[in-house]
């Protein structure tokens, strides 16, 4: 029982740490471009295609975890400068229509490059078998998983709250205009946020791609999950996103292990409770990041 219980939270830690590299991209795009990203969900979908097609044509998990997030961010950059910065000023409306319109499109590309067929993307060999945690053993390549997702939202933590780059973000989200005084190209800060927003999704979705099957319909379950964690940490808190990844990936294992069909129910029941006690979300909504 000691050991089911466990093992059941490692696998809720090593999710929500993956939950987590979604939610805070598509935080750090709404707190500082105030876009609510519909298209969050097929970015990650995309990433774990280009994985798979990396991985299968060169053989090499390494470089599709290197390059599918690179492909990702090309993507991003087409869709924030083509598309949403003409829109910034506009109502929030545009935004949601118009990312919506782009997660379909993808989805429908993907299918027609190739087909619905559930893919997958092979495990390293070099993560393979598993180790011995105690009096169980353990996924090697989750294991990996969650060490690789914990050290990079802590670089992003740090680059957020510490570094002059998070500092120049901040600003540039709550006063633009004095930025853009200052000499500093606002726009390009803003491409940079939804870019970094679109290569984290593509990153988690060549990890996800491993242990879960990769599919066209992978992007909608996810950016659901990935808004219950905006939408109960506070739209906008980085520090929100990731205390409730983490939540939400403790109740998505605990809830699967006690009834597997309910999990979904549970994750908007824990939504409705906070936002009743909380309407704001446990983090507030005026923090930038």
């Amino acid at each position: 029982m000691v050991e089911t219980i466990v093992r059941t939270a490692l696998l809720g830690i090593q999710y929500g740490m993956t939950l987590a590299l979604i939610a805070t991209g598509l935080t750090l795009i709404f707190g500082m471009l105030d876009v609510i990203n519909f298209a969050h969900g097929a970015l990650y979908m995309l990433g774990a295609y280009f994985g798979w097609v990396v991985a299968s044509t060169l053989g090499s998990f390494w470089l599709a975890l290197l390059l599918a997030p690179l492909f990702v961010g090309v993507v991003g950059v087409a869709i924030e400068v083509l598309s949403l910065r003409p829109l910034y000023d506009r109502n929030p409306l545009y935004h949601i229509l118009l990312t919506f319109g782009f997660a379909i499109m993808i989805q429908g590309a993907v299918v027609e490059l190739w087909g619905g067929q559930t893919k997958q993307i092979a495990e390293p060999a070099s993560l393979a078998g598993t180790l011995t945690i105690g009096s169980f053993d353990y996924p090697m390549y989750r294991l990996f998983v969650l060490v690789v997702s914990t050290l990079l939202i802590g670089v992003i933590w740090l680059a957020v709250e510490r570094s002059d780059l998070g500092i120049l973000m901040r600003a540039s989200a709550h006063d633009s205009e004095m930025v853009d005084a200052l000499g500093i190209d606002v726009s390009k800060v803003f491409t940079g946020v939804f870019v970094f927003g679109a290569v984290l999704a593509g990153f988690a979705g060549v990890l996800l791609g491993v242990s879960r099957s990769v599919n066209p319909g992978m992007g909608f379950g996810i950016i659901i999950e990935a808004f219950v964690i905006v939408v109960i940490g506070g739209l906008g808190s980085f520090r929100g996103a990731i205390y409730t990844a983490l939540l939400i990936g403790l109740v998505s294992s605990f809830g699967a292990l006690v009834a597997s069909t309910l999990t979904e129910i549970f994750l908007f029941v824990l939504m409705a409770g906070v936002l009743m006690v909380r309407p704001n979300g446990l983090f507030g909504a005026t923090e930038a990041t």
